[in-house]
């Protein structure tokens, strides 16, 4: 069973109040499966309009299957100017 690490950042760590989460699965997931799931796990992540997951340092893309130990971030909303 893997399980996901995953790195919190801005709003948020804000809304889970953790700096990381640990997610268990039955199976390897892709990138778009582990960002649905999460946001039905923690309900208040499906409130930001383009959370996105980041995986080694990279935007993979929807059907990329995370593998277990591989750096996985949830990337907020930003702005800039």
């Amino acid at each position: 069973m893997p399980t996901y690490t995953i790195l919190l950042f801005g709003i948020t760590r804000d809304l889970i109040q953790q700096n990381e989460i640990f997610f268990e699965t039955e199976k390897k997931l892709t990138a778009l499966e582990l960002l649905t799931v999460l946001k039905s796990k923690y309900a208040s992540l499906s409130q930001l309009p383009s959370l996105r997951i980041a995986v080694e340092q990279h935007f993979p893309d929807n059907n990329f299957l995370i593998e277990e130990g591989m750096e996985i971030a949830l990337i907020p909303p930003v702005s800039g100017g």
